[in-house]
């Protein structure tokens, strides 16, 4: 077996940075971690969410918050094994943030060797903790917790703690997202199924692929998991809301107007006011509802087997539909990084992969001109009750794609607000696609 040593030497640690000498950099840091955890100390968001948390345990010798806590570090570090819980005890902040009673850091005088002491919270220890818990603990807490309950607290519990603390802003914009989930092929991943995609990870049907492609699919198990996002215009961040993770073979759309309702009940009115989804959701049933009765106006695309579809693509080839010309958004420029002390071999390195990465893309032929978009133009046409499932009159944003080539192409979406310019809920459906990756 491999044996991993590390050495606490920050001196070193500089010198390596400022060397280039690095090969991986964990994604938080110490003092992040810290000011992360004083912050929802200060505001007591650890025993609330411990409170009403769907624990398995009659007896809490460990107490609910310091689970919670302790998964939250690992989260994020980016692990999902309950082995790596004592490296990142080690290396993270939180115990910075809860002081000497759960546990703290002596460095030797001499040999610089950074050693814990915890006292752990059941008087039990007979040897001295290096760990606030025991990762064992950890693993049979998580094991031993229902999923359904869990999904519940955080679709509930957790969504009235977001809202007392004010995590959503007064835009109320919402995205609905469905996604697949690989798990090993394992039989005891309960609920989960066998699928076949393809080498993008898209769901394929057997029956319909030639030997040919057939041969570039891959039978993967999976679960589904449906989400519900929150954003911002701008997009800067992306709050999960309320989660459900289901077999891979279950159908997205009641899922998600489930997490609707559960929203709705848990925070009330108001909150969620808009919600941008894909084609996979459409329910004229449930988005007339979502209307009428939450108040939420969707933005969502057409499928091109409507009748609403027909009858604006009728409108438009009648010529009574007039087009604006559209201009994406720009994006942010990026932000320049602070200027550090490179040694000349890696300036020298660097120089050369961008000459070489320049005269590659002189040497990629253009894209051909039926690829090549030379613009885009948007209309919007309101008033339409052509679905007949949906009570509510829609509107009809169309998005004409100009090519070189000189062809075009037709998509729509259907928007259930009145009154909105066709570019800007363009704009807002670029939130929708800017979380599939």
């Amino acid at each position: 077996m491999d044996v991993v040593v590390y050495q606490y030497d920050q001196s070193y640690v500089v010198s390596s940075f400022e060397e280039g000498d690095f090969d991986y950099v964990d994604s938080v840091s110490e003092l992040e971690e810290t000011e992360f955890f004083r912050y929802i100390g200060a505001h007591r968001i650890l025993p609330k969410l411990a409170e009403s948390y769907p624990s398995p345990r009659r007896k809490q010798e460990v107490p609910v918050w310091m689970y919670i806590a302790s998964n939250l570090s690992m989260r994020l570090h980016g692990e999902h094994s309950f082995i790596a819980y004592p490296y990142i005890v080690r290396c993270g902040g939180m115990l910075q943030a809860f002081g000497p009673k759960v546990g703290h850091k002596t460095v030797h005088p001499e040999t610089k060797d950074v050693t814990l002491s915890c006292e752990g919270f059941n008087h039990k220890n007979t040897y001295d903790r290096q760990t606030p818990c025991d990762q064992d603990f950890l693993r049979k807490f998580a094991r031993s917790t229902v999923p359904v309950r869990l999904q519940g607290w955080f679709n509930r519990a957790v969504v009235k703690i977001l809202k007392r603390h004010k995590a959503f802003d007064r835009e109320g914009i919402f995205l609905g997202d469905a996604s697949y989930l690989f798990v090993p092929d394992n039989e005891r991943y309960e609920g989960s199924v066998r699928l076949l995609f393809d080498e993008h990870n898209h769901l394929v049907d057997s029956k319909k692929l030639t030997s040919a492609q057939r041969a570039r699919c891959q039978w993967k198990r999976c679960y589904k998991l449906v989400s519900l996002i929150h954003t911002n215009r701008a997009g800067d961040y992306f709050l999960y809301a309320a989660v459900a993770v289901v077999s891979g073979k279950a159908h997205e759309c009641p899922v998600l107007y489930g997490l609707v309702d559960g929203f709705v009940q848990a925070a009330g009115r108001g909150v969620m006011k808009r919600l941008i989804l894909d084609r996979g959701f459409l329910d004229g049933e449930r988005i007339g509802r979502c209307k009428r009765e939450y108040g939420i106006d969707i933005l969502i695309p057409v499928r091109r087997d409507m009748d609403v579809y027909e009858d604006a693509l009728g409108l438009m080839r009648g010529g009574a539909v007039e087009f604006e010309e559209y201009e994406a958004p720009r994006p942010k420029a990026p932000v320049e990084p602070k200027p550090t002390r490179i040694p000349a071999r890696i300036r020298r390195r660097e120089e050369k992969r961008q000459q070489k990465l320049r005269q590659k893309k002189v040497e990629v032929p253009p894209p051909a001109p039926e690829k090549t978009r030379t613009r885009s133009e948007v209309a919007v046409v309101g008033g339409f009750h052509s679905w007949s499932s949906c009570p509510i009159p829609l509107s009809v944003i169309l998005n004409k794609e100009i090519y070189a080539d000189g062809h075009e192409e037709i998509w729509m979406l259907l928007d259930t607000k009145k009154g909105r310019a066709a570019a800007e809920s363009r704009n807002e459906y670029r939130l929708r696609t800017g979380i599939v990756s």
